[in-house]
């Protein structure tokens, strides 16, 4: 599925973003500024300048964040989406106050547990200066913003999508799974992907003819196949692609989805929804260990199926080396709720402390805290968040698709 290989690295790549356990900042690449003058335009978008200087300082940023990316690139894309931003910002009158930016900057170092101001300190030694900190939180902020002035009030969701939701499995703790079929546009093929994605929206009208478009189009490795993909948990979509199923009929289609390369275009066959636990809040029991020098994180890895295989390690270990808790949800700290997503029981994963040491967290389990169910109100908000993620992507790829963008 190779739409879905890209969109799996991004999520990925921005679930260690949200996460931020990796400011272990002795394994950090520094990378060079300009020689001659730091300040001289790197990139120009729509004739807005992007600074070498910024594209260090992002870079940089990005490599404390993600030191298993391409931090340059990723870089280069995320200061090119600032800018984006910041027109559709312009054009619609939009603008966010210094105190929103300072709260966004809170809640971005919270999930560390640590305030924005400890935040910093943790950044500088590696050279990232607090306004690169600044105006990546500044442009989420005004970009929220954006979207809200030009969605939301006409964004609805009906009780019909929300009984559908609740059967879907949404609010009832099931495992919603789709069945569906996939068109992968090339962007540089023979064909402009926008204009080939929506002609098949507007044209087919059935799985079959769906499946037909996919084997002429698709350069995606399952087009032979008519583009038909197997039963797959909506949990283990990329975010894209789950928010825009989340509110399709069977017989229905996404909008156009950006890949790297690519356009995406998703046909819903079929649902279904597997029983699932109670619902409600969930409470988490995890292991936190500290690895001491010599421990391979792999080979424990390996060897453990179950927390209680990696207790026995910390046994010579000083007490704090070693936690084992069980905390609601919402009550975890930043760094376990981030490397804990998406893990089942008995699954393990390593992350980097702020002190710099490498520990392994585990999942022992999750375990339901009550059997109350979401209100309706609860499921609405849930269902607009997803609309309005949809149509802030939507909206941003075609910022860029419009965009001048030149490098000297």
């Amino acid at each position: 599925m190779r739409g879905f290989g890209v969109a799996m690295v991004t999520r990925r790549i921005w679930k260690l973003l949200r996460a931020i356990p990796l400011l272990g900042l002795g394994m950090v690449p520094l990378v060079a500024t300009a020689q001659d003058n730091p300040f001289s335009p790197a990139i120009t978008v729509n004739g807005r300048v992007i600074t070498t200087y910024e594209l260090t300082q992002r870079t940089i940023f990005f490599s404390l964040l993600q030191p298993q990316a391409d931090a340059t690139a990723e870089a280069r894309k995320s200061l090119i989406d600032d800018r984006l931003r910041l027109y559709a910002a312009e054009q619609l009158g939009v603008s966010v106050s210094p105190d929103a930016v300072t709260a966004g900057m809170e809640s971005f170092a919270s999930r560390v547990n640590l305030s924005a101001e400890e935040f910093l300190k943790a950044l500088a030694p590696r050279g990232v200066a607090p306004e690169t900190f600044r105006d990546f939180v500044s442009s989420g902020v005004l970009w929220r913003e954006v979207v809200k002035a030009k969605y939301l009030a006409r964004t609805k969701v009906s009780e019909a999508d929300i009984d559908r939701a609740i059967a879907g499995g949404i609010a009832t703790g099931g495992e919603a799974k789709v069945l569906l079929s996939q068109i992968s546009v090339p962007t540089d093929g023979a064909f402009d992907a926008l204009e080939l994605i929506a002609r098949i929206k507007g044209d087919v009208t059935s799985s079959t003819g769906f499946s037909a478009a996919a084997t002429i189009y698709s350069n995606a490795p399952n087009a032979r196949q008519g583009g038909q993909l197997e039963w797959i948990p909506v949990s283990q979509l990329p975010p894209e692609v789950a928010q825009a199923v989340a509110s399709l009929q069977i017989g229905e289609m996404t909008g156009p989805i950006a890949a790297e390369g690519a356009y995406l275009l998703f046909y819903l066959r079929d649902k279904s929804t597997t029983g699932g636990d109670p619902v409600g809040a969930v409470a988490v029991d995890y292991l936190r260990l500290v690895l001491a020098p010599g421990q391979d994180a792999a080979r424990i890895r390996a060897a453990s199926d179950r927390c209680e295989d990696v207790m026995p390690l910390a046994r010579d270990l000083p007490e704090e080396a070693m936690v084992r808790a069980t905390l609601p949800a919402t009550e975890l700290p930043g760094d376990v709720a981030g490397a804990l997503q998406g893990l089942d029981p008995g699954e393990a994963t390593v992350v980097t402390t702020a002190a710099g040491q490498s520990a392994l967290v585990m999942l022992c389990s999750r375990l339901p805290l009550a059997e109350i169910a979401p209100s309706r109100d609860d499921v609405r908000g849930q269902l607009l968040n997803q609309k309005m993620a949809l149509r802030a992507q939507t909206y941003l790829e075609e910022l860029r698709a419009e965009a001048l963008i030149t490098e000297p």
